[in-house]
């Protein structure tokens, strides 16, 4: 019986050896890239030196990374080992790459040429021979693939399932650096998880530096889901950091000055030990600060150090990208409220129409449910749906009296106008509708609107929704052919007009919003 036992423990304790070993090679790779990111953050030249790593991982004879180009429906390589001419375009739907994308999934081809889909074009155009394939793909923020990597002949035959954990470890890296653009906390978690888990410590932190309020501010922290920490760069460790920039391991937090305890009192954690490193950007500038808090045996060694310094460069990535997208986008919006106001400043009677028509269409879309990121189309077609005045005649817009028909024959232009001209602006993926959406905002659900006599469901929704904004607002303001409505002759109005012009569950949501908006 003992002996069985025996024999049951040790078959456990080789598991545990095996799993251990594993964990290890998966953290030298780890560390590996990691240092790359802290050598290198030009993201063309990152490129190279991250898929030669990943390359020798898992001992493959090539790898690629493949970018979407969506206009021509297209994969093109932005980086391919192996082939003199880079200039590689593969259509996306030829070849294992672009299935790899389509279905956003991993796939481990033992032998190319026994599937289907397997396009032997670039093999016999260069000699090379393709057998076995691991293929991954990364994605954008708003989880939509953009491209891919692929590696190429497993030396020792074929690509194992620990060589699927490695290609997706890189890939969550790529979609990292893709999703700059959107930092979010889905972005960075999987990161402070994993370095948790590998430094077999309690919680994760990563605090953000606000240099003009003197503060970190929480991105994550383990254990204090659902609230915003600020920390004053004064008090405690993270913020000692943050100002001096050094690594900090301290073995007992109560035994050192520079430990703050509000915290642990307010939440009754009792910290113990902390490892805490500052994030930094290429130009040695302070992000933030990341750390790990009680470690569960023993205390925080050099290789729990080398962790952190190398998830805090990829951090750094994210949050220099976000900071970046966040400035484009002010600059973006700020545009595209000029453009507005330039429009509006045709008339100083309608000074601010476009921004209040956005501000409703707003308010309309969240009472209907819509996510953050449709609202944000729509309020970009809202600040631009009356564009096209610019080509109308001031005399006709400024008219205090009642158009005649060739007058507003002559207005009804502008919402082709404003088609025409949007067509020519390049907008970001996201927002190509944005042209279609701003142009239908007078068509009626009967057909009777203008623009192209669109009926019904064929109106886009988003531009039911700004024509409810739109009528609403242009009642409720004074305008120099008559004086401005209470919103209850508005409401009124738009009432008689349900499944005519309107719809009457935006107007409903219109109702909702307004009266959350203005309670008396």
């Amino acid at each position: 019986m003992n002996d069985s036992i025996s024999s049951v423990r040790i078959a456990e304790l080789e598991r545990e050896i095996r799993c251990l070993k594993s964990e290890n090679h998966r953290l030298k790779r780890f560390l590996e890239i990691g240092k790359l990111l802290s050598i290198e953050r030009d993201i063309d030249k990152l490129i190279p030196l991250i898929m030669v790593e990943t390359r020798k991982s898992v001992e493959a004879d090539r790898s690629t990374l493949f970018l979407m180009d969506l206009d021509r429906s297209e994969l093109m390589a932005k980086y391919a080992e192996g082939v003199e001419d880079r200039r590689i375009r593969i259509d996306l739907k030829m070849g294992l790459v672009g299935l790899c994308v389509l279905t956003k999934e991993i796939l481990n081809i033992t032998d190319a040429y026994d599937t289907v889909h397997f396009n032997r074009e670039t093999d016999a155009e260069t000699g090379y021979r393709t057998q076995s394939i691991l293929c991954a793909p990364f994605f954008s923020a708003d989880g939509q693939a953009v491209g891919a990597i692929e590696l190429l002949n497993k030396r020792s035959g074929l690509f194992t399932k620990e060589d699927e954990y490695k290609i997706s470890e890189v890939s969550r890296l790529l979609t990292c650096m893709a999703q700059g653009e959107d930092f979010r906390r889905e972005v960075i978690e999987p990161l402070v998880v994993n370095l948790r888990k590998s430094t077999d410590s309690e919680r994760g932190s990563v605090f953000l530096l606000d240099k003009d309020q003197k503060k970190l501010s929480s991105t994550i922290a383990e254990g204090m889901e659902g609230e915003d920490i600020l920390v004053d760069l004064n008090l405690g460790i993270a913020g000692y950091v943050a100002v001096t920039g050094e690594e900090v391991n301290i073995q007992d937090a109560y035994t050192d000055p520079r430990f703050d305890q509000t915290t642990d009192r307010k939440t009754g954690y009792r910290t113990r030990s902390i490892l805490c490193l500052p994030i930094k950007n290429q130009a040695g500038d302070i992000l933030g600060v990341i750390q790990v808090l009680n470690k569960r045996h023993g205390i925080f060694t050099d290789s729990d150090l080398d962790l952190l310094r190398a998830l805090a460069p990829q951090i750094a990535i994210a949050i220099e990208n976000a900071i970046l997208f966040d400035e484009q986008n002010q600059q973006s919006r700020s545009i595209l409220e000029v453009l507005a106001a330039s429009i509006d400043a045709k008339d100083p009677m309608t000074a601010g129409h476009s921004l209040k028509v956005a501000e409703y269409a707003a308010g309309i879309a969240r009472e209907l449910g819509f996510g953050e990121s449709d609202i944000d189309i729509l309020n970009v077609a809202a600040l631009l749906h009356d564009y096209g005045k610019i080509g109308v005649s001031d005399s006709i817009l400024k008219k205090p009296g009642k158009l005649t028909r060739d007058e507003y024959e002559h207005i009804k232009q502008h919402v082709k106008c404003t088609q025409n001209i949007l067509s020519r602006m390049r907008f970001m993926r996201k927002y190509r509708n944005v042209p279609h959406i701003a142009s239908c905002h007078h068509e009626r659900l009967d057909g009777s609107g203008y623009g192209s006599g669109l009926k019904g469901h064929e109106i886009p929704f988003m531009s039911k929704i700004l024509a409810v904004a739109d009528v609403f607002e242009a009642l409720t303001a004074e305008r120099h052919y008559r004086c401005a409505l209470s919103a209850e002759e508005a409401f009124r109005i738009l009432a008689d007009g349900i499944d005519t012009q309107f719809d009457g569950n935006i107007i409903r949501a219109m109702k909702d919003y307004w009266h959350k908006r203005s309670p008396d």
